[in-house]
C-alpha cells in the first residue's frame, strides 16, 4: 500500500515536473510577444512621427518665405508664386492666400473669392502653423485635404493643401501587411490621417496593443494599434516554440525539427557544393546609356547550371544561401570571377563599371570591406565597381550598422546604388540618409509607361526626387522603344533590359560591349 501511494506520488512529482516547464515557458512566450508587439509599434509610431515632422517642416519653411515676401493681394506675382510652390513641391496639391475667411487667390484657381465653410480652415494662428484636419476622413483616392496655415497678417494667411495619404508613405504597405493601424492626430484628438489595416478594430485592452507617440516639433502625434488577432497569432507561434523546450521528449516533435533541418541544410549544402562543382556562372546584364546608345557597364548576376534542372536563377538559391551564412562567400567568389572576366577589359575603358548585390548579411560580416580591397584592389579601380543594395533592407533597419558599412564602401571611392527603388515606399529621408550614387527604378514602374496604371506616373516623380539629391538614375526591365522614348525624354541617365539585351556569359557580353562601345569621351567625363 505505501509502495503504490509513494509511486502514486512519485508518478504525480514527475507530472508535475512535466507540466512545470511548459506553463512557465508559456507565460514567458506570452510577455515577449507583448515586448515584441510594443516595439514594433514603437517603430512604426516613431516613423510616421518622423515622417509627419519632415512634411509639416517642409510646410513651415515655404510658408513664412511666402508670409515674408508676398504681398496680401492676389497679383500675378502672388499667383505665380502660389502656382511654383505648388508645382515644384512633392508634398502639396495647392497653395492659397485667405484673408477675412475666403481664399481669395490660389494655386489652382488664381483669384476668385471663395468663402470657407469649415471653420476649422478660417483659424488665424497667433504663431507658426495651424493644421486643419480634413473635413472627411481620407481614403486611397480622394482630394480631401489637411490644410497648414501660417499666420501672415491678423486677419491673412498663407495656407497649403496636403493630401492625408501622403503622410502614411512609406509605412502604409508594411503596416497593413503586418496588421498594424497608424492614427495621425493633432494633439487635442483631431484625426489628420489613417492608414494600415482598419482604424475602426475594437480597442480591446490585452497588452501590447496601442502606442502613442507625441512629436517634438509641432503638436501631432500618432496612435499605432495592434491587432488583437496578430497579437494571440504570435503569441500562439512564440508558445510553440517555447513549449517545445519543455517536451523535449516529444519524438513527433523532435522528428519535425529534424525534417525541418535537414531541409534547410540540405538546400544551403546543395549551393556549396554546386559552388565547389564549378556548377555557377556570371551573367552580365549591359547598362546602356540613353544619350548615346552606348554600352557604359553591366550588372553582374549570378546563374546556376544545374545538372538535372538545367539554368537557375539567383531566386531559387539566394534565400537558401542567405538563410545558411553561406552568401558572403558565394559573394566573394562572385568577386573573384568578375576579375577573371572583367578585369582586363575594365582596364582598358575607364569609363565601364561592373555592378554586383549586397545581402543583409554582408553588413554583419566584419571582413567585408577587407575582401572588397584583396579582391579588387590590385585588378579593378574602386570606381568601376558598384554595389546595389535593395531599399526593402534599409528601411526598416533599426541600427546603423548598414549606414556604416555603406560610408565605409563609398569611402573607397566605390560606388553605391538603390536597387528596385519604388517596390517600398521610400522617401526623400532614406535616400538623403545613404550614401548612394545611383538609383535603380523598379521594373514594376517602368512595365507601367504608357499604361492606364495609377503607378504609371509615378516615373516622373521618382525621376525628380533623384535629380534634387544628384542622383544617377538607372531604368531597369526596359523592353519597348515606347518606354525607351519615354525615359529618354525624362533625361533618365542609364537604363537596362531586354529591348538591347538580355543577360549573357562573359565573353558574349565582351563581344556585345565591342559592338556597342562608341562612348564620347566628352560625355563620359560630364557624368563623372
Amino acid at each position: 500500500m505505501r509502495g503504490r501511494r509513494r509511486k502514486t506520488l512519485l508518478l504525480a512529482l514527475v507530472a508535475l515536473a512535466g507540466l512545470l516547464p511548459p506553463v512557465a515557458f508559456l507565460v514567458i512566450s506570452w510577455f515577449q510577444t507583448v515586448q515584441d508587439a510594443n516595439n514594433r509599434l514603437q517603430r512604426y509610431a516613431s516613423t510616421a512621427v518622423d515622417r509627419a515632422d519632415e512634411i509639416f517642416g517642409t510646410a513651415e519653411f515655404t510658408l513664412a518665405g511666402m508670409a515674408q515676401s508676398l504681398e496680401i493681394h492676389c497679383n500675378n506675382t502672388t499667383y505665380q508664386a502660389l502656382r511654383r510652390t505648388a508645382f515644384e513641391s512633392i508634398y502639396f496639391q495647392e497653395a492659397t492666400l485667405i484673408s477675412n475667411g475666403a481664399v481669395i487667390c490660389s494655386s489652382r484657381t488664381g483669384k476668385a473669392v471663395q468663402p470657407i465653410t469649415y471653420r476649422e480652415n478660417t483659424v488665424v494662428p497667433d504663431h507658426g502653423l495651424h493644421i486643419s484636419p480634413p473635413v472627411t476622413l481620407a481614403r486611397e483616392n480622394n482630394i480631401v485635404s489637411i490644410i497648414i496655415h501660417y499666420r501672415a497678417t491678423a486677419n491673412a494667411m498663407f495656407g497649403l493643401h496636403l493630401n492625408p495619404v501622403l503622410l502614411g508613405e512609406p509605412m502604409r504597405k508594411y503596416a497593413t501587411e503586418d496588421q498594424v493601424t497608424l492614427i495621425l492626430q493633432r494633439s487635442d484628438g483631431a484625426t489628420l490621417s489613417q492608414f494600415g489595416l482598419n482604424a475602426d478594430l475594437p480597442q480591446t485592452r490585452i497588452g501590447g496593443d496601442r502606442v502613442i507617440l507625441k512629436s517634438k516639433r509641432y503638436p501631432i502625434q500618432a496612435v499605432a494599434i495592434g491587432s488583437p488577432t496578430w497579437l494571440l497569432h504570435n503569441w500562439r507561434r512564440n508558445a510553440l516554440i517555447f513549449g517545445s523546450l519543455g517536451l523535449l521528449t516529444s519524438a513527433l516533435l523532435f522528428v519535425l525539427l529534424l525534417f525541418v533541418a535537414r531541409r534547410q541544410f540540405s538546400a544551403a549544402a546543395s549551393v556549396q557544393d554546386a559552388l565547389a562543382d564549378g556548377q555557377f556562372q556570371v551573367y552580365y546584364q549591359p547598362m546602356i546609356d540613353t544619350v548615346n546608345g552606348a554600352c557604359i557597364g553591366a550588372e553582374s548576376l549570378l546563374r546556376w547550371h544545374h545538372p538535372q534542372l538545367g539554368v537557375l536563377l539567383p531566386d531559387t538559391f539566394i534565400a537558401a544561401a542567405e538563410e545558411s551564412g553561406f552568401i558572403v562567400d558565394l559573394t566573394k567568389w562572385l568577386m573573384r570571377r568578375i576579375v577573371t572576366d572583367m578585369a582586363a577589359l575594365l582596364k582598358e575603358n575607364p569609363q565601364l563599371h561592373i555592378s554586383l548585390n549586397l545581402s543583409p548579411q554582408h553588413f554583419e560580416h566584419p571582413r567585408l570591406l577587407a575582401d572588397i580591397k584583396a579582391v579588387f584592389g590590385p585588378h579593378i579601380a574602386p570606381g568601376q565597381i558598384t554595389f546595389e543594395v535593395t531599399e526593402h533592407q534599409l528601411i526598416m533597419n533599426e541600427d546603423n550598422k548598414a549606414l556604416e558599412v555603406l560610408k565605409n564602401i563609398r569611402a573607397m571611392g566605390t560606388r553605391i546604388a538603390i536597387d528596385d527603388f519604388g517596390s517600398g515606399y521610400s522617401s526623400l529621408k532614406y535616400l538623403s540618409r545613404f550614401p548612394f550614387d545611383y538609383l535603380k527604378i523598379d521594373k514594376a514602374f517602368i512595365d507601367a509607361i504608357g499604361t492606364e496604371s495609377v503607378t504609371a506616373g509615378l516615373v516622373d516623380t521618382i525621376v525628380r526626387m533623384a535629380n534634387q539629391l544628384k542622383l544617377k538614375t538607372v531604368a531597369e526591365g526596359v523592353e519597348t522603344p515606347a518606354q525607351l522614348a519615354y525615359l529618354r525624354e525624362l533625361k533618365v541617365d542609364y537604363v537596362q533590359g531586354w529591348l538591347f539585351s538580355k543577360a549573357l556569359p562573359a565573353d558574349q557580353f565582351h563581344a556585345f560591349f565591342a559592338a556597342n562601345k562608341s562612348y564620347m569621351l566628352g560625355a563620359a567625363s560630364s557624368r563623372s
